[in-house]
C-alpha cells in the first residue's frame, strides 16, 4: 500500500507518530494519524454581539462613580475627565465581551440564484 503525505521540511519536525490507520475508514483509503506538536497561531476577536450589555451597563455606572472628581472648567482638566471616561469604557467593554478565536482559512462561497442574477447584470 502506498500512501502520501504532503508537509514541508519545516513542519517534519513538528509531526509525531505518523501511522496509517487499520480502522475502516468507509473509503477506499485508510486515514492517515499523526500528532502536530507545537504552538499553532489562535486569533482572539470580541464581537460586540456576545457582549453582556446589562452587566457592561452596571460596571461602567460603577467605574464612572468611583473615578476622581476632576475639574472640566479647565482644558487640562476636561482632557483627562475625557481620557478617563475612555478608559472606563474601553476596559468595561473589555470585560463584558470575551475574546474568543476565529477560524482561519477560506470560507466557500455557495452559488445562488441572486448571485447568478448579479453576474449576468454584470
Amino acid at each position: 500500500m502506498i500512501d502520501i503525505t504532503l508537509g514541508s521540511l519545516r513542519l517534519l519536525e513538528s509531526i509525531i507518530g505518523w501511522e496509517v490507520s487499520s480502522e475502516p475508514s468507509l473509503s477506499d483509503h485508510r486515514h492517515i494519524l499523526f500528532i502536530l506538536r507545537g504552538l499553532v497561531p489562535v486569533h482572539l476577536i470580541r464581537n460586540p454581539r456576545g457582549t453582556n450589555w446589562g452587566s457592561f451597563r452596571e460596571d461602567l455606572r460603577d467605574q464612572l462613580r468611583r473615578g476622581p472628581v476632576m475639574d472640566t472648567k479647565s482644558e487640562a482638566g476636561l482632557g483627562l475627565a475625557i481620557h478617563w471616561v475612555q478608559q472606563a469604557l474601553v476596559l468595561t467593554y473589555e470585560d463584558n465581551c470575551p475574546l474568543k478565536p476565529i477560524k482561519m482559512g477560506r470560507q466557500t462561497l455557495k452559488w445562488t440564484t441572486e448571485l447568478e442574477s448579479l453576474r449576468r447584470e454584470v
